[in-house]
């Protein structure tokens, strides 16, 4: 089923200050490592990078779209800010990830964000590349309300989408983390649980899709065979036009 219409986003004037959107991405220095899942529909590395690179074009668009939200990429501890030199991004956009697993990170990537200040923080993955700013808007809204953890649901059992506020500096960070049965059907379920366990209230926005495997690129290309969500997501129909 394709998702409905792109919207162009809406949030303009709110009280957004001190948002920031942050995009976790692997370097794209690093070939053998970028969509592996991918191997089969798309075999040539290169061109992997290319729609890879797209996907976080594409999400760094929307991102800069939403009034008085920040945008950070925050890349994995193999790569260097260097790997991001022809992407357009400032020094400071450029965020390390810090950590070796999954849970470390996302945690750190809050701790680092509320340091920096930021009151809002959402955390999305870097294979969303139609996913309209409105939802990213949804989010910032929710995390209006006390003691919120947003979540996007994602349609494997994971979640695409993970948002926290704070309005005191030295309030902790609620455990979503732990106990988590990362990259599984059971992965939201858990963390939903997790935030029960924390006494945090959760929020969930719309469902979206990863785009991590080959049903996930052919229901893309589906999508993006329509010319108003080609025009969403430029960068991604543009070199899937050179792929396909």
């Amino acid at each position: 089923m394709i998702p409905q219409m792109p919207e162009k986003p809406t949030l303009r004037g709110a009280n957004s200050e001190g948002s920031v959107v942050a995009i976790m991405a692997r370097s794209p220095a690093h070939p053998s490592k970028i969509k592996t899942r991918l191997a089969e529909a798309v075999p040539d590395k290169r061109a992997r990078v290319d729609l890879y690179t797209a996907f976080i074009a594409d999400q760094m668009r929307v991102c800069r779209s939403l009034s008085d939200v920040t945008l950070r990429l925050a890349y994995t501890p193999e790569g260097n800010a260097s790997d991001f030199d022809l992407m357009e991004l400032s020094p400071d956009e450029l965020l390390l990830q810090r950590g070796h697993d999954l849970a470390t990170r996302e945690r750190t990537l809050f701790e680092d964000l509320f340091k920096e200040g930021f009151r809002r923080v959402v955390i999305i993955g870097s294979d969303l590349p139609s996913l309209p700013g409105r939802i990213l808007e949804d989010a910032f809204r929710r995390l209006d309300r006390p003691r919120c953890v947003v979540l996007g649901p994602a349609e494997d059992g994971g979640y695409y989408l993970v948002g926290l506020s704070r309005d005191d500096a030295t309030a902790s960070i609620p455990d979503l983390f732990s106990n988590i049965r990362w990259s599984t059907p059971w992965t939201l379920s858990d963390t939903i649980a997790a935030a029960e366990q924390a006494r945090t209230t959760v929020e969930l926005v719309q469902p979206w899709y990863d785009v991590d495997d080959e049903v996930g690129l052919q229901r893309l290309r589906d999508q993006l065979s329509s010319p108003t969500w080609a025009a969403a997501a430029p960068a991604t129909a543009e070199v899937l036009k050179k792929i396909f």
